[in-house]
């Protein structure tokens, strides 16, 4: 099982990580390219969010610009891409970023759990025809033993298969253990407080 820490300090080297704020926004633009350097055996991803931005159009221009500026991360997380309260994707936007990352791993951040659980699986599916290469959920405040609770993400990661990566986002390692002790996953995200 691959690892991913959340993390928004450059002094921290870990294997694999996102770059993000405690809240998944946007980091400091250079230090994908200086993690790269100190590390250049890690696997470096990039937040895109940018909250405090309330604009739609000029929301969408700093999400492609700071994917083109932070071109040496491997990949990047959003959440920014739905629209009407989490129901539908403004897809026109998923595919111009898609065409922006490129080769780059396209990961839908975790606030793909507050989508309803009947629409999951259509979006999933709309995100694999865009290029999406994951999505995150989060289950940091989920019971571990309320099956009631966790059943949309089985339900999910049953219709992912083997099309795109269900990353859950974890507390801690002890909730880590928890989840992976009732549902196996190949890569989950720690979100570490820093």
């Amino acid at each position: 099982m691959k690892t991913i820490q959340r993390n928004h300090n450059l002094s921290e080297g870990f294997t694999s990580e996102i770059l993000a704020r405690e809240d998944f926004s946007t980091p400091n633009n250079v230090l994908p390219g200086m993690k790269k350097a100190l590390h250049p055996g890690s696997e470096i991803f990039a937040s895109l969010n940018h909250w405090d931005e309330s604009n739609p159009f000029m929301l969408k221009n700093i999400i492609i610009e700071s994917a083109r500026m932070m071109a040496d991360a491997d990949g990047f997380v959003t959440d920014q891409v739905f629209s009407d309260g989490h129901h539908h994707l403004d897809l026109p936007f998923v595919s111009e970023l898609s065409k922006i990352i490129g080769g780059h791993h396209f990961i839908v951040g975790p606030s793909f759990s507050k989508v309803p659980a009947f629409l999951q699986s259509r979006l999933l599916d709309e995100l694999v025809d865009h290029d999406a290469s994951g999505i995150m959920y989060d289950t940091r405040d989920i019971d571990m033993d309320d099956f009631n609770a966790l059943q949309p993400l089985a339900k999910l990661k049953i219709h992912a298969k083997k099309r795109i990566v269900i990353i859950p986002l974890v507390r801690d390692e002890s909730q880590l253990k928890e989840l992976t002790g009732s549902i196996p996953f190949d890569t989950v995200v720690v979100d570490r407080q820093t």
